[in-house]
């Protein structure tokens, strides 16, 4: 998972789209950035890298996911600095028992996302499970908070995005596992030895 310009593009402008979505109340808006969101490539990218034990990958994908992370609460906070943080949010209720309902979304989902990458006949599913996924959203809201001062609301919702990542990587993961991604790897390492074998021979 290597970014490039339309990676960048289309986080700025998924954004800008759930921020403003978040700062009018507007559950559809929302939904509408959460479809356009690169965020989730990346995520998955780490958790392959960590089912085969790429250490490169790991670290490359790892970077990038904070680097994302930084731009996306940093965007919402521009937004809510220039046309001012809402009285109160509806979209996500700022209560535990919501944390963790999320987090048991974003679990399946992370299985859910990972069988759709690995299986291309069911490919179609990505952009409902990109929907999901509450990756943004939360981020989106640390920065409005932030911005409101309010740093109560946003580390909750810190533990919300926390809890959301955590469940993706989790349940991608175990897909991985299950579909032996790490015997793969060893497979490509031995074919690699026993050509340089026979390269020196």
């Amino acid at each position: 998972c290597r970014p490039d310009s339309i990676y960048y593009t289309l986080l700025v402008l998924s954004v800008f789209i759930i921020a403003a979505g978040l700062l009018l109340n507007n559950s559809p808006i929302v939904i509408g950035g959460m479809l356009v969101t690169p965020v989730l490539t990346p995520i998955l990218a780490f958790a392959l890298g960590v089912a085969v034990g790429d250490t490169k990958s790991i670290q490359r994908t790892g970077y990038l996911i904070i680097k994302s992370i930084f731009i996306i609460i940093g965007a919402s906070l521009l937004l809510t600095l220039i046309f001012g943080a809402p009285s109160k949010t509806v979209v996500f209720d700022n209560s535990m028992k919501t944390a963790i309902l999320y987090f048991i979304v974003a679990v399946t989902s992370g299985v859910a996302a990972t069988f759709a990458v690995t299986k291309k006949e069911i490919s179609e599913v990505l952009p409902g499970i990109a929907i999901a996924v509450a990756l943004v959203p939360p981020l989106s809201l640390i920065g409005i908070w932030l911005g409101a001062m309010n740093l109560a609301i946003a580390r909750f919702y810190l533990l919300v995005f926390l809890f959301n990542l955590f469940g993706v990587l989790m349940g991608s993961l175990v897909v991985f596992s299950l579909l032996k991604f790490h015997m793969s790897e060893k497979e490509i390492e031995k074919k690699n030895d026993e050509g340089g074998r026979v390269a020196t021979n």
